[in-house]
């Protein structure tokens, strides 16, 4: 090889580089041609399955546990399942009415109830005079009204199957759930907005049983009441023409204070009886005289 000039040699290594490289695909050719082409493959094993959820696929929550099993009869599970039970229905709905009878319980008692004070001071009085004008008069004319089963859209008694109407032992096939029992304010405004209370009332007869209840238990105590409580908020006229004898009623002592500021009518279940008025039963108070069918009360009003 003669390179004579620095052009020669750029020449001459441009072509053996250019040798170089085809020689060198040549090998790589060759060598791709005697070796096999191998494809790998990919295999599903499964195919992904859609499937639409609906509403009715979706279980309830309470039926999402498991089911309980039925050979687990334990005093503990049936107490935790009547408990539960009665927290989860509605108050009036409960077995258990004891809330609707606070003075039961012996805290309650201790703030309701008071030691019998010998000495009434005036401020004692004025109290009561001012709680006297909150009591609504009720007659007998009116609570008769309320002495039978409700009709049309009336409400049944709040203690529905525990009603006192209920629980008169005397009256076997008749007995019947009464309506509830509105003063005559609350009667006032129904009549006024066409709509009941909120909450509902208890009838006439639970209501006398729960104030008798509370008086009975204030008296075997051997107690009194504060000033600023009071059992009723209702009272009866007593000894006047057409209404209830003083005998049949409750009151608190002269001496004592105990929750009743007037007459209310005492509850006693053998002291009614079902009539039937143009298909409607009511309960007639055939315990209960007028006083003027005693024989001292037309004596009385001659003096």
């Amino acid at each position: 090889m003669n390179v004579n000039s620095w052009n020669d040699f750029n020449a001459f290594y441009d072509q053996s580089s250019v040798k170089k490289k085809s020689k060198k695909r040549k090998q790589k050719a060759s060598k791709t041609l005697n070796v096999p082409n191998k494809k790998q493959t990919f295999k599903l094993t499964s195919l992904p399955v859609t499937t639409k959820v609906s509403e009715e696929d979706i279980p309830e929550l309470m039926q999402a546990a498991g089911k309980p099993i039925e050979n687990k009869k334990s005093a503990q599970v049936v107490a935790e399942m009547t408990y539960f039970n009665r927290k989860n229905s509605d108050f009036w709905q409960r077995d258990d009415l004891s809330h609707l009878r606070p003075y039961d319980f012996p805290f309650i008692r201790a703030i309701l109830q008071l030691a019998p004070q010998d000495t009434l001071s005036p401020e004692d009085t004025r109290h009561k005079e001012t709680a006297r004008s909150t009591i609504e008069v009720v007659t007998r004319e009116y609570e008769q009204r309320y002495l039978r089963e409700p009709i049309n859209d009336e409400r049944p008694c709040i203690m529905c199957e525990k009603c006192q109407g209920m629980q008169l032992p005397h009256i076997k096939n008749q007995k019947f759930i009464l309506r509830e029992f509105l003063l005559p304010s609350e009667e006032e405004q129904s009549k006024r907005t066409r709509q009941w209370p909120k909450e509902g009332r208890l009838c006439i007869l639970c209501k006398r049983a729960e104030i008798a209840r509370a008086f009975i238990n204030i008296r075997a105590d051997g107690m009194g009441v504060k000033n600023n409580m009071i059992l009723q908020d209702y009272r009866n006229l007593v000894n006047i023409p057409g209404e209830y004898r003083l005998e049949d009623c409750i009151l608190s002592s002269s001496t004592i204070f105990q929750g009743l500021l007037d007459p209310v009518v005492l509850h006693i279940k053998s002291g009614y009886r079902v009539k039937t008025i143009q298909g409607v039963r009511h309960l007639d108070q055939w315990r209960m005289k007028y006083p003027e069918h005693e024989p001292n009360f037309q004596h009385g009003l001659r003096k």
